[in-house]
């Protein structure tokens, strides 16, 4: 899963990013508001961690545009609010305006996951997995069942795998992918999505993922279930 923090507060962000990172997510960083519209317009997250006192733009004001559709890759992504500002005009305030969860500071670290765990269930309907025809995707052991063949992966070939059971039939380009799977560092260069593509299709079927010449790959689980 990939999340964005918006967080001005170095040591906060610097003790969010390695806990999360160690609980295996992806974690990009935005120190202000201009930093958060640029991430939001070029990747796509599974959920945002908005701070509103930010530098530059507020986080409200993101946090609108947001849900007026003006970041098309994550108009409908979670959003938790994380603030200093913890009056109940302030709560109200942000849920209006879209957030679906609200976190006042300080807060423990073991709250927080709390929160974002179920945000991310919320999003799919409280389930576990993903299911795709005989694909079967559990999200809390990582494990992928193909038909009566279930396999352990690794957590590259787990997120590439959410990617396309996420979003069967989409076509989706080397650098959308390898921004899925990355934190916002990411090497343009790496061939790092042709490895896995041909480690998932060992596992889910040569022709469960479809190479789309000058285009990129899709996920085609439900035309060509093994």
């Amino acid at each position: 899963m990939k999340l964005l923090l918006v967080e001005d507060e170095p040591l906060l962000v610097e003790t969010i990013q390695t806990r999360l990172t160690g609980q295996h997510y992806l974690v990009d960083i935005a120190r202000d508001g201009e930093e958060a519209t640029y991430a939001l317009q070029e990747f796509a997250y599974d959920l945002i961690l908005l701070d509103l006192g930010l530098p530059k733009r507020p986080g409200l004001a993101i946090l609108e545009d947001l849900r007026k559709g003006e970041f098309s890759l994550n108009t409908a992504v979670p959003v938790l609010i994380l603030t200093a500002r913890n009056s109940w005009q302030e709560r109200v305030e942000g849920l209006k305006k879209g957030a679906d969860d609200y976190l006042g500071k300080p807060f423990q670290y073991e709250e927080l996951l709390a929160r974002i765990e179920a945000l991310l269930r919320r999003q799919h309907a409280g389930n576990n997995h993903l299911s795709v025809a005989n694909f079967v995707l559990n999200l809390e052991t990582k494990q992928l069942s193909v038909g009566e063949q279930t396999y352990r992966l690794t957590l590259t070939e787990f997120r590439l795998a959410y990617v396309f059971l996420s979003h069967p039939d989409k076509v989706f380009s080397k650098e959308a992918l390898l921004s899925r799977i990355s934190d916002q560092h990411y090497d343009r260069e790496s061939n790092v999505i042709e490895v896995y593509i041909r480690k998932l299709r060992k596992m889910m079927g040569k022709q469960a993922i479809e190479t789309l010449r000058g285009l990129g790959y899709r996920f085609c689980g439900e035309k060509n279930a093994v």
